[in-house]
């Protein structure tokens, strides 16, 4: 069974995600080879993300008497989001790999709730997964909806002067849903080597037969385990398949692409490319230093996007020691004040058309992929 499809079924159906996009309130700011195994596995649906660190440094010039000859320190300029980019793919290129990749990662939707003005996460879909390096080892999959929170401590604030609700009704996608602070049940699956057998033949039949129809009677595959370890050595055909999957927002969403990219089991070299490839897009910048929604420190990279006459910051956050990807996320940092736009030409109508932000502020985050781990490790699951 396709684990793209096992995932969804656990999850029936996500709640619609909202159309608008983001802005980013500014602040400062081994090498051991990986087995190609069947790992174009995607762990949750889409593909990943990027970012880096600032780097402050302090130089003091000295005269014969020892007075310093600038009167004082002179900081060295912070980095800019290639510097930041490019030592992240440093940092990415020395990782070692372990015997599962393990993901946990919180995709959200934004709200806003009227009543008390403020912001909240929703939509929660929670997967945490470990998927083995050997096919001869289970794959195990955590999947479940966690209950929606506000966004930030100044959101909590107002929750709970507005009577500390636990359910709302929000607008999604043109429909009014109903949103619960209470999370379900954890839901666990297992991926067994005879699923993965039985997977690895279903894709070869697929193969067989759509080689001998259209292209658009079947669809682009996603990349196998072979075929994303060879972009590691080819650039140009990382960037297309890159920007390919970010469609009509062109670079500016590479960002956000690139994070789930890098959400699925990928050896150090390919994930030290993504970092490459993105230091090379144009418009990329460094917001500095500032927090993820879970409120760890981050280094915050943004591209610039409107949509629906809402202009947002598509913005990847990354840990400051180890430049992996904490979080990416929509922030808007100007609203059309909630008025319905047409579709620009060429798009499918969609059904809100940029209402969704109505009484949204600068800052508000719409959609979030909270990263709360990315790596490999030895661990197996225990549970």
């Amino acid at each position: 069974m396709d684990e793209i499809r096992m995932i969804r079924n656990l999850l029936e159906e996500a709640p619609p995600t909202g159309e608008v996009v983001a802005e980013g309130r500014r602040r400062l700011t081994d090498r051991a080879p990986v087995r190609s195994t069947r790992t174009r596995r995607r762990l949750w649906g889409g593909l990943a993300v990027v970012a880096a660190a600032t780097a402050v440094a302090v130089a003091i010039g000295l005269t014969g008497g020892g007075t310093p000859a600038t009167g004082g320190h002179t900081p060295v300029r912070p980095m800019t989001a290639r510097q930041i980019l490019l030592t992240a793919a440093e940092k990415a290129a020395a990782t070692p790999v372990g015997r599962y990749w393990h993901v946990h990662v919180i995709s959200s939707e934004g709200y806003h709730i009227g009543r008390g003005d403020y912001m909240i996460f929703g939509a929660r879909n929670e997967m945490d997964s470990w998927a083995a390096r050997s096919d001869k080892e289970s794959d195990v999959f955590r999947v479940r909806t966690a209950g929606a929170v506000p966004q930030t401590p100044a959101d909590r604030a107002a929750w709970q002067r507005a009577g500390s609700p636990a359910s709302w009704t929000v607008l999604s996608n043109g429909d009014h849903i109903r949103q619960s602070a209470k999370p379900e049940p954890w839901r666990l699956s297992r991926y067994t080597p005879a699923a993965k057998r039985e997977q690895e033949q279903a894709e070869k039949r697929v193969a067989a037969q759509c080689a001998k129809r259209s292209r658009a009677a079947c669809p682009p595959m996603p990349p196998t385990g072979k075929e994303r370890d060879a972009m590691a050595s080819d650039p140009q055909a990382l960037k297309k398949f890159l920007l390919a999957a970010a469609g009509k927002g062109g670079a500016s969403y590479l960002l956000t692409v690139a994070g789930h990219f890098l959400m699925e089991p990928s050896s150090p070299q390919l994930r030290s490319a993504v970092f490459r490839v993105l230091a090379g897009v144009p418009g990329v910048r460094s917001l500095g230093e500032g927090r993820d929604s879970l409120g760890r420190p981050a280094i915050v990279l943004a591209g610039r996007v409107t949509q629906n006459e809402n202009v947002y910051d598509n913005e990847l956050l990354l840990d400051p020691v180890t430049y992996v990807p904490l979080e990416t996320r929509l922030v808007l940092v100007k609203g059309n004040g909630g008025k319905r736009v047409p579709p620009p030409p060429g798009m499918p109508p969609i059904q809100s058309g940029g209402l969704e932000t109505k009484g949204m502020k600068p800052g508000a985050i719409t959609h979030s992929e909270i990263y709360v781990t990315m790596g490999w490790t030895n661990t197996a699951y225990r549970g």
